[in-house]
């Protein structure tokens, strides 16, 4: 197919090979209905969705390259009308460059004419071209800038044109590889200027100059492809002029009082350098400090200034209002007297007082007095403590009767702060910086204030005035849950116990049981033998009396078997008597004494020694088994 392409003319075949590619990447896998049409002009380009760029249309372009990025990367390239982006590197990175390497860097210097094959893509922001192959063809003059207006550049619908814009360098940042990054004041709008070769210009010269630059509209967009600042690419220093230089010192720029930052004034010079001066009352070094001259403070922004607390300086700095209130940024500081001078007192007010500020006059809302920038002292409790940020800060959130408020602390400044605890009632000092309703709000006062930020010197600046029960709302909670636990756990292991004492007491019944009915078959059997073994040795006595008598006296004889015989009747019902539980009836019913007398007169004979039965004192009743213990000794 390739080959057959080559017989065609070279628009055919760069669009032919456009259009395969565009089908690669759309991943289509099937034959077109019909060849589409490749696009010549960067106006049909730019004119596309962003749906429709990623279609990956075939391109077939000539023009002019404005700019080159760093090893090529991408070039933007004017075809006589219009720029647009050729994105090298990522047609890199689809696989889709023909070319074993990229262009050399000869053939892509601004001025070179190349001729380029690829398709189109949607870049985050813009449609741009992912080419295929490409080369030089020749050189061409840069077409001259376009002035654009401010809200062109606003809207970022001139992105890869190239412009011209005039403004007052306000920052510059040199990095590793060399290339100038600079903060332009563009007729009251920051622009960011990237300088790619900046040669031989040194960056702090062209701070607070005026300056007019030449270069290629690159706006930055977020994660909706929506413009979110103004961005100029410029190739080198032939790309800038200096209208007006600065000031040699920074510090001869024109002096202003510290409440007076912004005055009116018939001379449009508010985007310079100005001077003022106070005392610094919070310094955080590196990153911004604040000074106080009377009841007016001010923010300083700066990376460089070397400031102490209590130290008067001189502030050579742009006035931002960006935070509402005029403050400084981009500044440079010196010391024109140490610490030994008054330093200011913290004012003793309310969050109301602050947030709420009296009115000069209703018909022009002026603040009869401010508190931002001031040093002030407030009363709260500590409700939050973050202990720290990825901003370096240790946050309080604060509150009194009349709101919340945060107070912040560097956590460079000192471990004090860890005795602080939440709850606590405190006396807090420090410097107060407000927060104002967002600009440009209808019906919005200068006294619509959102809120304060307290930031604070040292953890000396909070005070504690009462600490808070040990019994917080949170132990508490951690108490009660504990407790419930135990309980949970101490009803659990009631209930196996429970269970564990039925079961034994189960074991120890049958054993009782079992235990209990030896016991009483031994203790009928001793009964049984110590009654019925006296009784028959008494019987067998007589018989062995009646055997001896019986040939010599048969009267006598006769005697002994009766009484052998009442012996044995007594026996038998002794015996059974035993098998009642071995108690006497007599005994039982009628006493002990009863019992012996009735023992005595069955065992008695007409011949021989009689038995009487004789009871002296009183009649007691003895426990239970003691009396038939007694009986059957005396049966023995």
């Amino acid at each position: 197919m390739f080959r057959k392409a080559k017989t065609l003319n070279p628009l055919s075949s760069a669009a032919v090979l456009a259009w395969i590619v565009a089908g690669l990447l759309a991943g289509t896998g099937s034959q077109a209905q019909e060849e589409p049409k490749v696009l010549t002009r960067v106006a049909e380009i730019r004119e596309l969705s962003r749906e429709d760029a990623d279609k990956g249309l075939p391109v077939h372009l000539r023009g002019v390259v404005i700019y080159k990025s760093g090893g090529a990367a991408f070039l933007i390239v004017h075809d006589g009308t219009q720029s647009a982006t050729v994105q090298l590197f990522r047609a890199e990175e689809r696989k889709i460059w023909a070319g074993k390497t990229r262009m050399p860097a000869k053939e892509t210097q601004p001025g070179a004419v190349v001729e380029i094959e690829g398709v189109t893509a949607f870049a985050g922001y813009s449609p741009v071209i992912l080419p295929i192959r490409a080369k030089r063809v020749g050189t061409a003059p840069l077409p001259p800038p376009l002035r654009p207006t401010m809200e062109q550049l606003i809207s970022g619908s001139l992105v890869s044109q190239r412009l011209e814009i005039e403004g007052i360098v306000q920052r510059t940042v040199r990095f590793p590889d060399g290339h100038f990054e600079l903060n332009v004041m563009a007729e009251g709008h920051l622009c960011l200027v990237s300088l790619l070769e900046p040669g031989d210009l040194v960056p702090d010269r062209l701070v607070d100059a005026r300056v007019r630059f030449r270069g290629c509209s690159n706006p930055g967009f977020n994660t909706r492809s929506e413009a979110i600042n103004i961005r100029l690419l410029c190739q080198n220093a032939a790309d800038l002029d200096v209208i007006e230089a600065p000031l040699g010192d920074p510090f001869q720029s024109p002096r202003v009082p510290i409440n007076q930052l912004l005055p009116f004034s018939t001379r449009a010079d508010r985007y310079h350098r100005k001077v003022t001066e106070g005392i610094v009352n919070f310094a955080l070094p590196g990153r911004f400090f604040f000074i106080q001259q009377g009841t007016t403070g001010v923010r300083v922004d700066s990376t460089s200034a070397k400031v102490r607390v209590g130290d008067r300086v001189e502030v050579a700095g742009f006035v931002d209002t960006s935070r509402t209130l005029a403050s400084m940024r981009d500044a440079v500081a010196r010391t024109v007297a140490g610490g030994a001078q008054p330093q200011p007192q913290p004012v003793e007010v309310t969050l109301e007082q602050i947030v709420h500020p009296a009115i000069k006059d209703a018909r022009v809302p002026t603040l009869e007095m401010d508190f931002s920038g001031r040093l002030v002292r407030l009363q709260g409790v500590i409700r939050k403590i973050e202990e720290s940020g990825e901003d370096g800060f240790r946050r309080l959130l604060v509150s009194s009767e009349e709101g919340i408020f945060s107070a912040f602390l560097a956590v460079s400044h000192g471990a004090g702060a860890s005795a602080w605890q939440e709850g606590s009632e405190i006396e807090v000092t420090g410097v107060c910086e407000l927060e104002f309703m967002p600009p440009g709000s209808l019906g919005r006062k200068p006294s619509d204030i959102a809120g304060l930020n307290l930031w604070l010197r040292s953890p000396e600046d909070v005070k504690v005035l009462t600490v808070p029960s040990w019994w917080t709302p949170r132990r508490l909670a951690f108490a009660a849950g504990g407790l419930g636990g135990v309980l949970l756990l101490m009803l659990a292991w009631v209930a196996v116990l429970r269970r564990q004492v039925l079961l034994q007491m189960g074991v120890i019944s049958g054993r009782l049981k079992t235990e209990a009915v030896n016991e009483e078959r031994n203790r009928i059997a001793r009964d049984l033998h110590d009654t019925l073994e006296q009784q028959l040795v008494g019987v067998a006595l007589q018989l062995d009396g009646a055997e001896k008598i019986i040939r010599l006296d048969n009267e006598s004889a006769l005697e002994s078997v009766r009484i052998a015989g009442r012996m044995l009747r007594h026996t038998r019902l002794e015996a059974r008597r035993s098998v009642w539980d071995l108690r006497s009836r007599i005994l039982e019913n009628e006493g002990l004494g009863a019992a012996l007398r009735a023992l005595a007169a069955n065992t008695g004979c007409s011949e021989g020694p009689s038995i009487e039965v004789q009871i002296a004192g009183e009649d007691h009743k003895l426990p239970l088994g003691a009396d038939f213990q007694l009986l059957s000794i005396a049966q023995e």
